[in-house]
């Protein structure tokens, strides 16, 4: 069993293989500039240099957000596209999801918390369950600063995890009850995306490639940006 992992959600790009029961291999990269045209260059490189064929891939794992809009709808759409032309099923991940599970040996609450830009923030919760890791409500969007509140009335020992937890420290740093998993586990992480969905595939949770679905939270940006636009252009 190979799998290809796709993850475009964040401003880090990651293209990897895995066969089961090998390490994966697992390029990383800037974006979101030609990202389109770099998965594609990226991608047939590290096919190359595995020595892994298209007709040898059982399915796409790919990160279906939340994250930023360009990016995850340029990521998800490469995975369908690609999924249909060789055939073969995908197995969709949220962002929150994976790096909340890179942190499954945590005893503390976890909270995985993501730059949503525009001074938000997207977060859920989790904790250490047999074998990973379990949510305990929806992915959310809101504040740092509601999310600090929100922490902090829970008055558990909590570990955020997440580059949003990075770039607003000094918010989430007030509450005592408060770590962080540092800037190693800043970004959804392809090796825990690989680790979350081999069992998946046997278990056979997967979906065609045309009922794949992003999880955006969130108005997209593109499209809020064209509201703004109109709106300012009815009052002048």
């Amino acid at each position: 069993m190979i799998l290809l992992g796709i993850d475009t959600a964040s401003d880090v790009t990651s293209i990897g293989l895995c066969k089961h029961g090998q390490p994966p291999y697992i390029t990383s990269f800037p974006g979101p500039n030609n990202q389109l045209e770099r998965i594609g260059v990226v991608l047939e490189r590290i096919m190359v240099e595995s020595g892994i064929k298209r007709s040898s891939i059982s399915a796409l794992v790919v990160d279906v957000g939340p994250g930023l809009f360009s990016g995850l709808r340029v990521g998800v759409s490469f995975a369908k596209s690609f999924a249909g032309a060789i055939g073969v099923p995908i197995i969709p991940l949220t962002s929150l999801d994976i790096l909340a599970f890179s942190q499954k040996n945590c005893p503390r609450l976890i909270v995985s918390v993501l730059d949503a830009r525009r001074g938000e923030v997207f977060y859920s919760t989790y904790k250490k369950v047999p074998g990973g890791v379990t949510r305990l409500g929806p992915y959310l969007v809101a504040s740092p600063e509601n999310v600090a509140v929100e922490i902090e009335s829970i008055d558990e020992l909590t570990l955020l995890v997440g580059h949003g937890a990075n770039r607003y420290q000094e918010v989430f740093s007030t509450i005592p009850q408060v770590q962080f998993a540092g800037l190693a586990m800043a970004y959804p992480l392809t090796a825990m995306m690989f680790e979350l969905a081999q069992p998946m595939f046997y278990s056979e949770q997967f979906v065609s490639p045309e009922n794949v679905e992003v999880v955006y939270i969130r108005d997209a940006d593109a499209k809020v940006n064209f509201e703004v636009r109109k709106a300012l252009k009815k009052e002048s």
